[in-house]
């Protein structure tokens, strides 16, 4: 009992400043959204989940890539950085 109680009392600071963090109420209150996501050369679908803004930020990237590669396929090397 005396060894539960102790890792209690050193386990609350942790819990007490991870709760007061911003970045865990931020992401406590979004909900999770998740989709589907196919790989090459595999049969089996992958589900993935993440916050909106996670999404929103992942779609930005995968645009700026596919942008880059556009660009660099045209072979004029110019990559209008955003």
């Amino acid at each position: 009992m005396k060894t539960l109680s102790a890792a209690l009392l050193l386990c609350l600071p942790m819990i007490a400043q991870a709760a007061d963090s911003p970045l865990a109420a931020s992401t406590e209150k979004e909900k999770k959204v998740c989709r589907s996501e196919e790989s090459t050369g595999s049969l089996f679908v992958k589900r993935v989940c993440h916050t909106k803004t996670e999404w929103a930020a992942l779609d930005i990237e995968g645009q700026r890539s596919a942008e880059h590669i556009q660009n660099q396929s045209r072979g004029n090397g110019v990559d209008i950085p955003r």
